[in-house]
């Protein structure tokens, strides 16, 4: 690197400013750090600067996340970890909002409102046309409203898909899915409206007296609402994490009795653990060892954190199709540390989440009252149980009316193989029995 003289070519007075003056006790009030000169003054500032901004931490924390996420806009990957951050210590954290999120992030009653910039998709251009809208006309009320006041060329289908995917138009009336496919209908009206704005249609007295004398609205249509699993696909794709739930959310239980880790947990754990961890699989990757056979990389993420994957070729022959992106899936393997820290997991098995406590049940208990097993519900049972015949036991639990419960083990010609579908047809026959799997 090369040094050269550095001219100053104005000074303006600005104001005063307190500053700080140290004098520090020789002969150590300077030193040399990576050949540099360094005064000890600069160290007690660090200190202050450290503590006002761990005292903002403490005692104001929606206002010292808004300000860290606010700083990190053009960065999804550090957004998620610091949201993490922030629910870690309670803050919670509110979806964006056309009515009510501002570029970045806001602090508002003790939470932190996402900023419209941080949605993928959405440029400063679009904000700054989405916010100038609504300090003019107030709230907007509907999909098409929102498309009739945003200028139209801040306004584009990428656009409102990115909103509708992430939540922000949640508030107004009608469906993720409902506004997704009025999307055409609504940038159409809304590109009429400007067109006739612009020509001095909108009234014989130059703009609408109030809304009554507006066009009438194009009905939203009538689609099936976007899943659950859908829904936190959109928020992944536009905010770069799951802001409303976690696919994982209804994996709980499974993940629990099978002793699952968190992937926080893997810090505790030594190079060479066998563990079992389940998350949510993304960037999916099939490469070639040098001899030409084929091996899988990918990411399981979980809500506290995220773990590379390596399944090498004799475990890849055995996933076939089961792991996939976007898949929620448990993984058992040996994990890699590398500087202390988890680094991978070697894969040895793995398989889809969706079904695997069926999977693994060694046996099905109804429970239900004695009285309501009669010849009729025998019939009704093995009309059920036809279609998924297999090699787990069936067991009742029958509640007899002195308070007794009778176990009684079913006939080998009962043995069913869990599924989904086998609890859905055994609670259809049974609707006010309670099913078990052990």
């Amino acid at each position: 690197m090369s040094l050269r003289e550095i001219k100053i070519a104005r000074v303006t007075p600005v104001g005063s400013a307190p500053t700080y003056n140290l004098t520090m006790r020789g002969p150590r009030h300077n030193y040399f750090v990576n050949g540099i000169l360094t005064a000890n003054s600069h160290s007690v500032c660090y200190g202050v600067l450290a503590y006002r901004t761990a005292y903002l931490k403490a005692h104001y924390p929606a206002h010292f996340w808004s300000a860290v996420l606010t700083s990190e806009l053009g960065d999804s990957d550090k957004v998620a970890r610091y949201i993490e951050g922030a629910r870690a210590q309670g803050v919670e954290i509110l979806p964006p909002d056309v009515n009510l999120s501002r570029h970045g992030f806001t602090a508002t009653g003790g939470k932190v409102r996402f900023g419209l910039m941080a949605i993928k998709g959405i440029g400063e251009t679009s904000v700054d046309a989405i916010l100038a809208a609504r300090e003019k006309g107030g709230p907007f009320k509907s999909l098409f409203d929102f498309a009739e006041r945003v200028d139209a060329k801040a306004l584009n289908r990428r656009v409102l898909e990115s909103l509708i995917k992430s939540g922000a138009l949640d508030r107004l009336p009608g469906g993720r899915a409902q506004k997704f496919a009025a999307i055409d209908a609504a940038l159409e009206q809304g590109a009429r409206a400007h067109r006739d704005a612009a020509a001095g249609q909108a009234s014989l007295f130059g703009g609408f007296a109030d809304d009554s004398a507006k066009a009438p609205e194009a009905a939203l249509p009538s689609v099936p609402d976007w899943t659950a699993k859908d829904s936190l696909a959109g928020e992944k794709a536009t905010l770069g994490f799951y802001l409303t739930g976690h696919p994982l959310a209804a994996f709980r239980e499974t993940l629990e009795r099978l002793k699952s880790l968190s992937c926080a947990k893997l810090a505790a754990q030594s190079a060479g653990d066998a563990v079992s961890v389940g998350g949510v699989v993304s960037g999916f990757t099939v490469k070639n060892t040098k001899k030409g056979d084929r091996f899988a990389v990918f990411t399981l993420e979980d809500e506290t954190g995220s773990v590379e994957v390596i399944a090498w070729p004799e475990t890849f022959k055995r996933l076939g199709d089961k792991v996939q992106d976007g898949a929620a899936a448990l993984v058992t393997g040996r994990l890699e540390l590398e500087d202390g820290a988890p680094t991978r997991i070697i894969a040895e098995a793995a398989e889809p989440l969706d079904g695997l406590r069926e999977r693994h049940a060694r046996s099905v208990t109804l429970r239900l009252p004695a009285a309501a097993l009669d010849a009729a519900q025998i019939e009704k049972l093995c009309v059920a149980l036809e279609r998924y015949r297999g090699d787990r036991p069936l067991i009742f639990a029958l509640r007899l009316p002195s308070g007794i419960e009778a176990r009684l083990r079913a006939h080998h010609a009962f043995d069913v193989q869990p599924s989904p579908k086998l609890l859905e047809a055994l609670q259809a026959a049974f609707p006010d029995c309670a099913i078990e799997l052990q």
